[in-house]
């Protein structure tokens, strides 16, 4: 089973509206990933579990108001990634959903 690592980076209007889905999107992200700043999650993911999670942020993010991007890399780009003031990215456990 092949994971990937996602880097996932979102940015809500700021409305009442929109806080609470930001709070509902940073505890969806948090059962996939590492909340390692402000608004970017570390997911280390299955094509099973990505496929899951696409679902369920479809149906909680508001596509004219939301933005949400997600970025793909595989292990080599991870390994390349540059950190300054924090650990580098890494898989620390089994995320089982």
């Amino acid at each position: 089973m092949t994971t990937l690592f996602y880097l996932i980076i979102y940015d809500l209007p700021d409305s009442k509206a929109a806080n609470k889905r930001r709070n509902r999107l940073h505890k969806l992200l948090s059962g996939y990933g590492k909340w390692t700043q402000y608004s970017v999650f570390e997911c280390f993911l299955t094509g099973m579990q990505f496929a899951k999670l696409q679902a369920q942020l479809e149906t909680l993010i508001k596509p004219a108001e939301d933005s949400v991007r997600v970025y793909v890399m595989d292990a080599g780009a991870v390994k390349k990634s540059l950190t300054y003031g924090s650990e580098q990215p890494r898989q620390e456990s089994a995320i089982i959903l």
